[in-house]
């Protein structure tokens, strides 16, 4: 069974990448209620890693089945179909096309069935660097895609090699793929998770009691009430199955690099990455931003939501009023990920309005937590200043984001970037501020609490872990 429910939306082919996805699943759920529900609001926990597609993959007496689509997570599922599933192992994901296009085929988990009907399901958050390279020799080969998605090639390889044993086929997998990827696979009777050797994108296990669970953020893991036990270590291959959990070295780690951007933006602020509060990695910026601000200030506003962690930080260390006087309608999405530069300014003005009675002759600081093409930094400027604010400075709660990334975010040219070829004062008055003021790198590595050296920093540095080269040279 193979089901899609088309869901109204943006089903343009963008041609490049966008953002990130999300990950969760469950194996041996005991109750109370079902496996299918529980992945429901564990993959509801991680809607803000994806809101463009969503899917679940479980195994059934006559094979693996799908359930899958465009749009959101409670737009996809029907609570009376997840009920009656009796499968108590489940994978699911949500999604952002970073490569391949938004249409339902690239929707995932996807599935590989054999000729005696055994099958595989992959969900995969990240980017591989070599997609052209693998793609034109599984070509030349005779494989046949179904999907424009990174993750069919990873399914291909592993699918290829699967009668040496499954945790070898990953392994053979993980020497051929460069990149980005957190994945989970689920056959009919294990579980199985693998991270890249840099260990790029977040994956951490749970359980409660004989359940395990897998998740892209602890905080999926608190929703359906799971202790955190540990992350999936950068190269390394975990299998859950009928005799519990085991682990093996894929492929040998080299430079640990998480994306320093899951603090700054991606991840929800009470989850837990390598062993830190991605609230309080954000409050703290937020500290260190009062040193560097010379502004007179009457209060500070929060970009909401993504400002609110560094602006209370901010308020705090400048012992200033904090004030919540932009209202967001919370029924819009993240404009970051809207396709095109036209749609993303009429979001942001949907989504922003300020109350002038708060902010009507004041000296404000507006916080958000970065800036990357400054689309909302420009127009929520202007709806500030039209509801009266005297001054209105910038402050970003990290380093101006300078380069493409090539391992799962959004903007692979440098063109579409608002600190491109310019500086912070200059940028100040394209965007209509009277200032702006970025943390520094220094900043977010006191806030971690480790070196550069753990973290890719490729956005703000054009270090890119992993490549042969720098600045955007990808084999």
């Amino acid at each position: 069974m193979h089901i899609y429910q088309t869901i109204p939306g943006n089903q343009n082919d963008r041609q490049r990448p966008l953002e990130k996805c999300g990950v969760f699943a469950v194996y041996n759920y005991q109750g109370p209620g079902n496996a299918g529900i529980i992945t429901y609001l564990g993959l509801l926990a991680l809607q803000h890693r994806g809101q463009e597609s969503a899917g679940i993959a479980y195994p059934d007496l006559d094979g693996m089945k799908l359930i899958k689509g465009m749009g959101l997570v409670d737009q996809i599922f029907n609570r009376d179909i997840l009920n009656m599933i009796t499968s108590a192992t489940m994978l699911g994901h949500v999604r952002y096309s970073t490569t391949g296009s938004s249409n339902p085929s690239n929707a995932q988990p996807l599935v590989a069935r054999s000729v005696d009907q055994s099958s595989i399901a992959l969900a995969h958050n990240g980017n591989l660097t070599n997609t052209r390279h693998l793609h034109n020799k599984l070509l030349e080969e005779g494989q046949i895609f179904h999907t424009t998605s990174d993750t069919e090639i990873i399914l291909a390889h592993i699918f290829h090699y699967r009668r040496q044993g499954m945790v070898e086929a990953i392994k053979r997998t993980m020497q051929e793929i460069r990149g980005a990827y957190a994945a989970v696979l689920m056959d009919e009777k294990h579980l199985y998770a693998f991270r890249d050797p840099n260990g790029f994108r977040p994956l951490v296990i749970g359980n409660s009691g004989p359940t395990y669970y897998l998740a892209s953020e602890t905080a999926a893991l608190d929703t359906v009430g799971a202790d955190f036990i540990r992350e999936v270590k950068p190269g390394e291959i975990v299998m859950i199955g009928p005799n519990g959990l085991h682990s093996c070295l894929g492929k040998s780690a080299t430079r640990r690099s998480l994306c320093i951007f899951e603090y700054v933006y991606f991840a929800r602020p009470d989850s837990v990455i390598a062993g830190n509060n991605v609230h309080q990695v954000r409050k703290s910026v937020g500290i260190q931003l009062a040193d560097r601000i010379s502004a007179e200030l009457d209060m500070v506003i929060p970009s909401p939501d993504s400002g609110v962690s560094a602006a209370m930080g901010l308020a705090e260390a400048l012992q200033i009023p904090l004030e919540w006087a932009v209202h967001r309608n919370p029924y819009l999405g993240r404009t970051f990920i809207e396709p095109t530069q036209d749609e993303r300014e009429l979001a942001v003005r949907l989504k922003f309005n300020p109350i002038s009675a708060i902010i009507r002759g004041k000296k404000i600081a507006v916080v958000d937590d970065s800036l990357v093409r400054g689309t909302t930094a420009k127009i929520l400027t202007g709806l500030l200043r039209s509801a009266g604010a005297e001054a209105v400075h910038l402050c970003i709660a990290s380093p101006p984001y300078k380069n493409p990334c090539y391992y799962g975010i959004d903007i692979p040219v440098a063109a579409d970037l608002a600190f491109n070829q310019a500086n912070a004062e200059s940028l100040a008055e394209k965007i209509g501020a009277d200032s702006i003021t970025f943390a520094t790198p220094d900043d977010l590595y006191k806030a971690v609490g480790s070196a550069s050296n753990n973290y890719c920093t490729a956005c703000f540095s054009g270090e890119y872990p992993g490549l042969r080269s720098r600045r955007g040279k990808v084999s």
